[in-house]
């Protein structure tokens, strides 16, 4: 959100390490703040602490958009956020900005829900205008900036005005300024939010995000906003199924440039099938993110080995079961394995069972990498050993493209490496 900051209701701690695992992901600074929360605050409450966080935060930033995020510490102590927010604007009537808390105890489930019930804390702290009108709103999962920028370039090939939420194409992956701006202006308004009411339609790129965290939920129910749910524009299937929505959306047909680009992707999926037959992939991360890679990988001929998300998700592992199995079928292959709750022990010891050869995930897999020789596709968030993780695509037909030169030229550096 444009000049928004983050305030995070918990230990200095906290605030530290979220602050470094962005900064070293983006290369970008982002500054946290904390209420810094003692042994005292942490016994007593943190009210005094949350409130004096948020005054000095406005005195030395001046933003429009204030995040408080709960800790584990506050969450587990029963902090009463929402009424500590009345209390500081009672206590600051001139105050404008805007507070939205959002309740994120690590115990409460993994950042994929956590992402998503921020998204709709969004909505349901700030006045919505639900006049109608002809914008649609485009929800998305956690993509890299570069990612944003591909869903917004495709929306600019039709004509449809649209909301995008969030938008995190500039902010975490800005251009060099001489005079740095301690608060990003780019990203999608406060006022461009409250208009989201009253769209014709809500595009949610995610196919399972809970319902209780899901935004186009929130405004479906509240507003009557109509939901449609599509997995990320991955690879091409789920590219054309986004393409086809926007062309029906918009009563255009699909442009020429698309057309181009499906059929560059679609030349560089019979080059590479051949290679990718010797694949046996473990692909992990967030529900959406696995979905979408195992369906790429799929599609062109590369054995999803071992699929495993740390989310607790039934629906996930029902539909890659599927997915997974049909490809078993046409590769002969007998062996695989669909996880979710899965921890890296796991993944590692059944890497090694089903003989795999490839990692596709975040660096979080570099250990098991180092330890057994099995090359990672970096290529989630996060990625805190390598440069560039900010500017890596993976959406559309160009982003499928270059995920699958990447898939495909690490599995010929293994064959041509080992011959």
């Amino acid at each position: 959100i444009a000049r928004c900051m983050t305030l995070l209701h918990g230990s200095q701690g906290c605030s530290t390490y979220i602050r470094r695992h962005m900064a070293t992901y983006y290369n970008e600074p982002v500054d946290i703040a904390s209420s810094a929360l003692t042994e005292e605050g942490t016994v007593y409450g943190g009210e005094k602490n949350l409130i004096k966080g948020i005054h000095n935060l406005c005195k030395l930033y001046d933003p429009d958009v204030v995040g408080i995020a709960t800790t584990c510490l506050s969450e587990t102590i029963g902090e009463d956020i929402e009424r500590m927010i009345r209390k500081y604007h009672a206590q600051y009537p001139e105050s404008r900005v805007k507070l939205i808390p959002v309740s994120s105890g690590g115990y409460m489930g993994t950042q994929f829900e956590g992402y998503f019930r921020t998204l709709r804390s969004i909505l349901q702290h700030i006045e919505m205008k639900n006049e109608k009108h002809d914008r649609i709103n485009i929800i998305t999962g956690m993509l890299s900036p570069s990612d944003v920028r591909i869903i917004k370039d495709i929306l600019s090939l039709f004509p449809i005005e649209y909301i995008l939420l969030p938008d995190a194409s500039d902010n975490l992956d800005g251009g060099y300024e001489e005079s740095y701006r301690r608060l990003p202006d780019n990203g999608t308004t406060l006022e461009q939010i409250a208009l989201m009411a009253g769209s014709r339609l809500t595009i949610e790129l995610s196919l399972f995000c809970p319902p209780e965290d899901s935004p186009g939920e929130y405004l479906k129910e509240n507003y009557g906003v109509s939901l449609v749910c599509l997995s990320p524009p991955v690879g091409l299937r789920d590219t054309d199924a986004f393409i086809r929505i926007l062309s029906e959306v918009s009563g255009v047909p699909v442009p020429e440039r698309l057309k181009i680009e499906r059929s560059r992707y679609l030349d560089a999926m019979i080059d590479s099938h051949k290679y990718n037959a010797e694949g046996r992939a473990v692909v992990f991360g967030e529900p959406d993110f696995v979905y979408s890679m195992v369906r790429l990988c799929c599609e062109n001929g590369l054995m999803p080995v071992v699929s495993a998300t740390g989310t607790l998700s039934p629906r996930l592992k029902e539909m890659l079961s599927d997915e997974v199995n049909k490809a078993a079928r046409t590769l002969f292959d007998e062996e695989y394995a669909v996880l979710d709750k899965a921890d890296f022990e796991l993944i590692e010891e059944l890497a090694l069972k089903m003989k795999a050869n490839l990692f596709i995930g975040s660096s979080d897999a570099r250990r098991i990498e180092e330890k057994h020789g099995i090359p990672l596709i970096r290529c989630a968030f996060p990625i805190h050993d390598r440069v560039g993780g900010q500017r890596i695509s993976t959406l559309g037909y160009s982003g499928s493209l270059n995920m699958l030169d990447s898939l495909t030229n690490t599995l010929l550096k293994i064959k041509e490496g080992s011959y």
